[in-house]
């Protein structure tokens, strides 16, 4: 997303009925992609379900075990098992899906620059399918480390939250959302930004 994409996002979005005065308030988001999106992945698989704190120290020792942080590729993961992966405080499990990570980086050739050029759909039907991704997290790499500027993640809890009140309605399906979510295009990622920020004041959602 270029900054002509984000500010014409915004000028958008300031109409909105729904998320006009949530623009108003709040700062843009800052979204700037991620100079190396296989590191990236295997971070937010790190931190799934462990504090900040707790999930930094994990990741650091385990930058030391591979010999690479920034410069992480899938070929210094390759040369640990699980075991050995376990051993800087993975959980067996997520040892293995971020193995599972990088013999499918390896295996298709998901390189930065080629992850970079390929569409929306191609990114998520290539990580989709490595066991231990699920579409929330691709749905979050390709908002904030891709920075593609269309992504609704309909999955997200705070998203269905958010628009509860502008369906009117308790339960709703992901087909729903998506519909309501037309108004949006082709800035969805920036309102999805904007829909997290009306549950940090609640006020600013017209019912």
């Amino acid at each position: 997303m270029t900054e002509a994409d984000l500010k014409s996002a915004i000028d958008t979005l300031r109409s909105c009925k729904y998320l006009g005065s949530t623009v108003a308030a709040f700062d843009p988001p800052s979204l700037e992609p991620t100079c190396n999106p296989f590191r990236s992945l295997v971070r937010i698989i790190t931190f799934q379900q462990l504090s900040g704190k707790a999930a930094e120290t994990i990741y650091n020792r385990f930058a030391i075990l591979v010999g690479a942080d920034d410069n992480l590729v899938p070929e210094h993961l390759l040369a640990h098992d699980i075991e050995s992966l376990r051993t800087v405080g993975l959980s067996r499990q997520k040892a293995s899906y971020i193995l599972n990570i990088a013999h499918s980086f390896h295996d298709l050739n998901l390189t930065t620059e080629r992850l970079m050029n390929l569409p929306d759909d191609e990114v998520r039907n290539a990580l989709i399918n490595i066991k231990g991704v699920g579409h929330w997290t691709v749905d979050m790499f390709l908002m904030f480390y891709l920075c593609r500027p269309n992504i609704f993640p309909t999955g997200d809890l705070g998203i269905q939250n958010a628009m509860r009140p502008m369906i009117g309605k308790q339960k709703f399906k992901a087909l729903e959302m998506e519909a309501f979510a037309e108004q949006w295009q082709p800035y969805r990622t920036v309102a999805a930004y904007y829909l997290w920020r009306t549950l940090d004041s609640p006020t600013q959602t017209p019912e």
